[in-house]
């Protein structure tokens, strides 16, 4: 079973597996590894995989000759059904997130039967040594089923910043000039230029001071819009 997850601005697809347990004969357990291969083929490189369940095998804590997806913490001895775990996580450049992070026995146990323990569920995952990963262990005292405890992958997507427009400039609203409120508008500038005095300056002092009058009396008379922008959607 697998499920596709939009966290923010990435796209996650996450994979729910159970594999054959040793006793049962190789060709049904090799079905299920290519049948495996084929769901972890349609996931694009561009999205995030995670793989979880119970993989019936042990990869131990060893890490001889998987160096790239098994990070040395495991636990245990590996077996030949182990073997087969992290011959398909090295095919597809899955990291066990099990093996990654030093723990105590009681936080790498994922099956206890009376006197019997083993690690035989995994996390698998894309891209393992992204930053995003920040922990990976089984919690003691919860169990999912019968003899299996509960194993715990911390996760922390990107963080989502909805985009807005940049902010505006307030504008004068010249659209209102009309009518009587033109004939005030252009009474005011004229009583405003003559009360600036000194008409002795040189054009360019002229022109400033004209512009200066005009944009204040505009303020006054029409307003100004507020200069922010909604948020694109």
């Amino acid at each position: 079973m697998s499920i596709k997850l939009v966290i923010g601005d990435e796209v996650v697809t996450i994979v729910s597996a159970y594999a054959p347990p040793a006793g049962l004969d190789a060709s049904t357990r090799q079905e299920f590894w290519e049948d495996l291969e084929e769901v972890v083929q349609r996931v694009p490189r561009s999205e995030k995989l995670l793989i979880g369940g119970d993989l019936n095998g042990h990869v131990g804590s060893s890490r001889d000759g998987f160096e790239s997806i098994h990070g040395g913490f495991g636990y245990g001895e590996r077996n030949e059904a182990g073997n087969a775990i992290l011959d398909f996580a090295l095919a597809y450049d899955l990291g066990i997130m099990n093996t990654l992070f030093e723990k105590r026995e009681s936080h790498l146990v994922t099956y206890r039967s009376r006197d019997n323990a083993s690690q035989v569920d995994f996390c698998l995952v894309r891209n393992a040594l992204s930053q995003c990963y920040t922990n990976c262990k089984v919690i003691p005292g919860e169990s999912i089923a019968t003899q299996h405890r509960l194993v715990v992958l911390d996760f922390r997507g990107r963080s989502y910043i909805r985009r807005r427009r940049p902010l505006a400039e307030p504008r004068i609203k010249w659209w209102k000039l009309h009518g009587e409120q033109q004939l005030k508008f252009v009474e005011k500038v004229a009583i405003e230029g003559i009360l600036a005095g000194d008409m002795d300056l040189d054009i360019d002092s002229l022109w400033t001071r004209m512009e200066h009058t005009i944009k204040g009396v505009a303020k006054e008379f029409l307003g100004e819009s507020k200069g922010i922008m909604p948020p694109i959607k």
